[in-house]
């Protein structure tokens, strides 16, 4: 199965609610949501997180996350992951406000980031994965 697929499949949490459970899922990042076409994050609920470009761009960073209630904990690796086996130190997005929808959160470096939750549907296939 090509990673963008299973990468969807692997973040799906179920129905979109306005309870704040998990954060597992696909979440475009900005001001406003974009689920079309733009910067996302894809929490995979065993505690991975890849960085995508929505629809169809695969990885550009990845690492560990986890949900501290107050915090998201996580670490970060850009593509070609050099030093991937040397372990990372955790950094922290703060929460600001969190919904089942939305979530704006700081992060280490004071910078305010807003997060919009995405059906795991706008997380497409990659043209170029139909070969594999």
């Amino acid at each position: 199965m090509p990673l963008l697929s299973l990468l969807a499949a692997a973040a799906l949490t179920g129905s979109i609610t306005d309870q704040p459970t998990t954060i597992a899922g696909v979440w475009s990042v900005g001001e406003t949501q974009n689920c079309q076409n733009g910067p996302a994050w894809v929490f995979i609920a065993d505690g991975y997180y890849v960085e995508v470009q929505l629809p169809d761009n695969g990885p550009q960073a990845t690492g560990l996350w986890k949900d501290e209630g107050d915090a998201i904990a996580y670490t970060h690796d850009h593509m070609p992951y050099k030093g991937m086996e040397t372990p990372k130190e955790m950094k922290r997005l703060t929460i600001i406000s969190r919904s089942a929808n939305k979530m704006v959160a700081q992060n280490y470096r004071g910078m305010d980031i807003i997060f919009h939750r995405c059906a795991s549907s706008d997380l497409k296939k990659s043209a170029a994965e139909a070969g594999h």
